[in-house]
């Protein structure tokens, strides 16, 4: 089952890349930054870090915290647990505002209005899910 996600997951990042997808899209009151560029956004390698105010860890099948309220013009920092699983970080109001399908590294995004932002794993759907509340 295990090696039958991992080929779905490769075969959606073909997709996702060849219509240039991935971190598209700037939905009112997020800022996309590139990757490598603090506060950026998409894969930066590496592995889970410690956890900061303003950081979620990305798991087997969860987000934790699954709910973060954080200060307008905050950046958020998803990092992946080591030698996990492929996930996405994906917004609901727009997805084509999403992280690249990695097992590690980071995935950063600033919230530049008050708002409620609802995220999911666009490979795990309902069963992995999370908000963030900018105020």
């Amino acid at each position: 089952m295990r090696h039958l996600s991992i080929v779905a997951a490769f075969a959606a990042t073909v997709v996702v890349a060849a219509c240039g997808g991935g971190m598209g899209g700037n939905p009112s009151g997020v800022i996309s930054v590139m990757p490598g560029v603090p506060g950026g956004g998409g894969s930066a390698g590496g592995g889970a870090g410690g956890v900061g105010k303003d950081t979620v860890n990305v798991g087997n099948n969860f987000y934790s915290p699954s709910a973060l309220t954080v200060s307008v013009g905050s950046t958020v920092t998803w990092v992946w647990e080591p030698n996990d699983v492929i996930h996405t970080v994906t917004f609901d109001a727009d997805t084509t505002v999403m992280s690249a399908f990695q097992s590690s590294g980071t995935y950063a995004r600033t919230f530049t209005a008050a708002g409620t932002y609802s995220y999911h794993c666009s490979i795990h759907g309902a069963a992995m899910t999370g908000v963030i509340t900018a105020q």
